[in-house]
This record gives C-alpha cells, structure tokens and sequence, in this order.
C-alpha cells in the first residue's frame, strides 16, 4: 500500500470528522456544518491518501508571508509510525518556505514529542481566549 499525498484535495466535512475520530484529535465531529466551515476558509489543505482512503490531513491559515497556523495536523491511528505527519508538515513548508514564513501550532500533551521530534521548538509563551463551544 502507497501513501498519496494531495494539496488542495477535495474532502467532505464527513471525511474530516472521521479522520479526526480516527486519529484522536479533539474536533467538533458531530457538527458536520462547522466542520465544512473550517474546510472552507483554510488557505492550505494538505492530505494523505492510503488506497484513496484519507489517513492523513494538515489545515492551515497563512498570510503567505509572516506566519502559518496549522490548526489541524491529524493521522489514523492505524498509519501512526509510517512518517505521514512528518510529510504532511514538510510539504507544507516546501509550498510557503522557511525564510519569511514561521509556523505556529498548538499541540495536544500527547503530540508533544511528535513536534519536537520533527524540529519545532517548543515555546512557553502563548496566549488564549477559550472558545465557548
């Protein structure tokens, strides 16, 4: 089995939700509309494909020239190990560059290694307003 990788694919909002259920990421899966949203205004959407099963996505918002949020970076559980994230990420940076662009995340506690293993530093000053939902 070959991994594809996609830029710019074409997903569903149910896609995204079992991708996200799949990989263990916490995402407003139930709300379908919500998740289609999100899909809609991400300037970069980058995807792993195993068999033209989706096993792999990275959502992200840029201005193209400062900063890059990636505001989803998720895997199947089942393909964990095979470097599909790390890809994800280095395909991103291939596209927008590491010369003006900084990229930005924040992780889940268990994602920690994973960032760090894959060169990001870690930082201990960000901020936040929660969302309410």
């Amino acid at each position: 089995m070959s991994i594809t990788y996609h830029e710019n694919d074409t997903i569903t909002p149910e896609e995204l939700a079992e991708i996200f259920l799949q990989s263990g990421i916490k995402r407003p899966t139930h709300d379908l509309e919500r998740l289609g949203r999100m899909l809609a205004q991400a300037d970069e959407l980058l995807t792993a494909r195993a068999d033209g099963k989706l096993v792999g996505v990275l959502r992200a918002i840029t201005d193209y020239a400062y900063c890059c949020y990636i505001s989803d970076l998720a895997v199947d559980r089942d393909y964990h190990g095979q470097r599909i994230g790390e890809s994800l990420m280095k395909k991103l940076q291939e596209k927008l560059g590491n010369e003006e662009v900084q990229y930005i995340l924040i992780s889940a506690p268990t994602a920690v290694g994973f960032y760090e293993r894959i060169g990001m530093e870690r930082l201990d000053k960000a901020f936040v307003i929660r969302r309410q939902r």
